[in-house]
């Protein structure tokens, strides 16, 4: 009977870790221009509990609390205690980093693709997964920032227009909220990039330093424009998933796709684009790996639970 426990709290304790891992990598990739907070919920299988949870925070809790209250510290973790890092990186080589990221991306296709078949796939699933993908991928082009276009396969198209779409919104009260706002929809929709929305407006890398200073004038103001966003929208979210989850779940699939589009790279030549593949296999290899740990942990914890 101990040697059961003893399995049953070891698994748990290995569950927690990779709920705080997955955390840690949605909150330090939200950071990133051009990854979309949404995106990563999605690809590692937080995004519909989340919304569930926002929605129905009793029934919700009960099913995910313990999970979320761990993946939550994670993105904090994330999020926060390593956007100074994300500055150094970025600093470095931000075409490496975004390679990796692509891959993380990738290497979850296949369990989302596994997930929006769940209730079947129809004609209707499909033609969702490509409209979603490209207006999307249209969005995102028009939206880029402009040292991620110099960069991107498709970055060349928006050159002309990433610069008549920039507005500078003041650093106050008020501004940060904005910036809540963009981190909110992030997460509730996915695809859509914050950090790219922010360098427009004048506010990501002032947002950054705030967030590495801890300045609790950037921090308090942003956490209520994202509470407030995240509270309005995700009920309307979750009804669509009720009533329409094939079609939803494959429309999602599609902006995911062309959130990785969108960040590829261009050609740099033999050697810099081998480099920029074997980041992306390491980064594809890497989550493939994660989620399918994850789930073997999760399905061998409900066993033994």
């Amino acid at each position: 009977m101990s040697t059961k426990l003893h399995k049953q709290n070891g698994n748990k304790l290995l569950l927690w870790l990779v709920w705080v891992l997955e955390g840690v990598v949605v909150g330090f990739g939200a950071i990133l221009p051009g990854i979309s907070g949404g995106t990563l919920c999605t690809a590692f299988g937080m995004y519909r509990p989340l919304i569930e949870t926002f929605t129905h925070p009793k029934s919700g809790l009960k099913k995910y609390g313990i999970m979320l209250i761990i993946f939550v510290i994670g993105v904090a973790i994330g999020f926060v205690g390593l956007s100074g890092l994300t500055l150094w990186l970025l600093g470095k080589n931000q075409t490496l980093v975004m390679c990796a990221f692509i891959g993380f991306i990738m290497g979850t296709f296949p369990e989302l693709w596994g997930d929006a078949g769940e209730q079947g796939r129809g004609k209707s699933s499909y033609i969702a997964m490509a409209v979603c993908f490209l207006v999307m991928t249209c969005i995102l082009v028009v939206v880029m920032p402009e040292d991620i276009s110099g960069q991107s396969l498709l970055g060349q198209i928006n050159t002309s227009i990433s610069g008549a779409f920039s507005l500078n919104i003041p650093q106050n009260f008020l501004g940060w909220v904005v910036c809540g706002v963009f981190w909110g929809l992030s997460f509730i929709v996915p695809g859509l990039s914050s950090s790219s929305m922010l360098y427009f407006f004048g506010l990501y890398e002032p947002m950054l330093a705030g967030i590495t200073s801890f300045n609790f004038g950037v921090l308090i103001p942003m956490a209520i424009g994202m509470g407030a966003t995240i509270l309005l929208l995700s009920r309307a979210v979750n009804k669509a998933f009720e009533k329409q989850f094939s079609i939803i779940s494959h429309a999602l699939l599609g902006i995911v796709a062309a959130t990785v589009l969108v960040i590829l790279p261009k050609w740099m030549g033999i050697g810099q684009s081998l480099i920029n593949l074997l980041f992306i296999a390491g980064g594809f290899a890497i989550s493939w790996w994660f989620t399918v740990l994850c789930a073997k942990i999760k399905a061998k914890n409900d066993r033994e639970g």
